[in-house]
């Protein structure tokens, strides 16, 4: 409990003038439907969703320190932004925005994304919250009671960089059965790691949703099974679009 971040808020002090220099991009997901691996980029009608994405570059280049980012993000303030500026995000089927595990127990920040879900659904866009792979929390029960509150508001979730590498595909995993309707993979590297990952896509990708992200090049996807991929995102088919400050 020492290290709660709610408990710790006296923290915000630090960090709450630099949040407002947040700013915001988002980068576009493509579906595996109706795509030919070869001739991906340009092709607007593959477009299925978009990640909203804090600006890091903009917040180093205003002399913050990666210490100081991780608190703005664990301390909620991403959060806040991301809840803000989601609605500026236009001609999207889904729009992905990331919650830390830290946040989970911040009432303040689940109504919010609750009254975001519903704002979406009005303007026929789907919501998904990306919980990610960040652990400051430890196995504090309020996690799950976030997630669980989440999932009963209709609310789909997405498992941020699922460490397919080191979980066994015969061990039940609670969690990411239970709660996730999505798993997003970063894209390995070499040819074990990607025989390995195969073998997760084909366990799980009939039952969740699987995004690749991280592609930098149309040939890291040679040796990838699709057949059970919803979706895919890099650099190879979009750079990051930047948003007006609000």
């Amino acid at each position: 409990m020492n290290n709660c971040f709610i408990l710790r808020s006296k923290l915000y002090e630090n960090t709450k003038n630099l949040a407002t220099d947040l700013q915001f991009k988002y980068q576009n997901i493509f579906s595996t439907k109706v795509i030919n691996v070869n001739n991906i980029i340009g092709r607007e009608d593959l477009i299925i969703g978009a990640e909203l994405l804090i600006d890091f570059n903009f917040l180093l280049g205003r002399g913050a320190a990666y210490a100081e980012m991780d608190d703005i993000v664990c301390m909620g303030e991403a959060a806040h932004g991301a809840i803000d500026n989601a609605p500026q995000i236009t001609g999207k089927e889904i729009i992905f925005i990331n919650l830390e595990r830290s946040n989970l127990c911040d009432v303040k920040i689940l109504r919010r994304i609750v009254t975001l879900n519903e704002r979406l659904n009005l303007a026929g866009v789907k919501l998904v919250v990306e919980i990610t792979e960040r652990n400051n929390c430890g196995r504090c029960c309020r996690i799950v009671q976030g997630l669980s509150y989440l999932k009963s508001c209709d609310i789909k979730l997405a498992s941020d960089d699922y460490n397919f590498i080191g979980h066994k595909l015969d061990v039940y995993d609670t969690e990411l059965l239970l709660f996730y309707d999505y798993i997003k993979l970063e894209m390995p590297v070499g040819e074990a790691d990607i025989n390995r990952m195969n073998e997760f896509i084909e366990y799980y990708g009939t039952e969740k949703k699987i995004v690749l992200e991280k592609i930098e090049r149309n040939e890291q996807l040679y040796n990838v099974s699709l057949d059970n991929v919803w979706g895919l995102q890099g650099f190879a088919y979009c750079k990051g679009i930047c948003l007006p400050k609000m």
